[in-house]
């Protein structure tokens, strides 16, 4: 099953386990960036940045599905620290059910 595709740019996600990044490529170029780290199964995203130019087009959602996905398909579980992260799973509920019941980061406001 494909999930929805966030931005209409031709990027590729990339996953870097030595810098522990999530990366947004256009081509040779990042242009944005997850911070996450990873302790077993438990992976805390920490910080998103996309570059200005490529903001509010899509970029962070895709990132941040990617990262979702690998988590998910691992088998493992998500901490939240960062708010964007955060507002993204609340928009996007069927990524819920990855995130730590007992260390889930940030929580929903209501």
């Amino acid at each position: 099953m494909d999930r929805e595709k966030y931005t209409d740019l031709d990027i590729r996600v990339a996953k870097d386990a030595a810098t522990e990044t999530y990366d947004a490529w256009l081509g040779p170029d990042r242009i944005g960036t997850l911070v996450y780290q990873e302790t077993g199964s438990r992976v805390s995203m920490m910080s998103i940045a996309v570059e200005p130019e490529y903001q509010h087009h899509g970029v962070a959602g895709e990132i941040i599905a990617s990262a979702l996905d690998d988590v998910a398909h691992s088998g493992g579980t998500v901490t939240i620290i960062c708010p964007v992260v955060r507002s993204f799973i609340d928009e996007h509920p069927e990524y819920a059910h990855i995130v730590d019941p007992h260390r889930p980061g940030i929580r929903t406001r209501h």
